[in-house]
């Protein structure tokens, strides 16, 4: 962290042009005016960290940026009277008109990755509205802490992380609901990877 900071006071003072090649990405978000996210020497995204943080362009790029990880599960697209929703488990997210364009290829049935980070997710009630997750560990960083449970979704045991309260949480063995913070869930092609929108657009929980 030292480093970090004496390297930043370093480039203001010379105002100049620096590129910084490094494989942590919390140096990247903290030091970078703009970065470029690589894999196996092919550029993935370019854009300011928040940017790239919060409109990944692929799944690649969704799970090298955060820490915790983000979740990155499937999804069944399904049709109702309003259009296509996303539905998980029985937690349905609907889709908006934009992203209902970008994926028009798709019809009800098919799978679709769906993404939500940590901070995204509100944890609630047994029972409540959303996912039932199992919480097998809470770790506890002071004002913040990490809620890492499970839930079975078709059968499979599938991890979920979520931040909660560091000094007010619920307790290891416990059940709760999770649900995504509306606008903050990601949509991505199981096949490519890809981002189905181009903007963190879906709504409802």
């Amino acid at each position: 962290m030292q480093t970090r900071e004496e390297l930043l006071k370093l480039h203001a003072r010379l105002k100049t042009t620096t590129i910084y090649v490094t494989h942590d990405q919390i140096e990247a978000m903290t030091m970078g005016h703009r970065i470029v996210v690589m894999r196996s020497g092919v550029v993935q995204q370019v854009g300011k960290p928040q940017q790239v943080y919060d409109h990944p362009v692929n799944t690649f790029v969704a799970a090298f940026l955060g820490s915790p990880r983000i979740n990155l599960h499937v999804g069944r697209l399904e049709a109702n009277g309003e259009g296509l929703a996303i539905v998980t488990d029985g937690a349905k997210v609907p889709l908006t008109d934009r992203l209902a364009s970008q994926a028009r290829a798709l019809k009800s049935g098919d799978e679709v990755g769906i993404g939500v980070r940590p901070e995204d997710i509100v944890v609630g009630p047994a029972d409540g509205k959303g996912l039932p997750v199992v919480v097998d560990l809470v770790e506890e960083l002071g004002a913040d802490g990490y809620l890492y449970g499970h839930t079975d979704i078709d059968g499979k045991r599938t991890d979920i992380v979520a931040r909660v309260d560091g000094r007010r949480h619920p307790n290891a063995g416990e059940t709760v609901t999770l649900a995504a913070t509306a606008g903050h869930v990601h949509a991505f092609d199981l096949e490519t990877g890809e981002r189905l929108n181009d903007a963190p657009v879906i709504s409802g929980t």
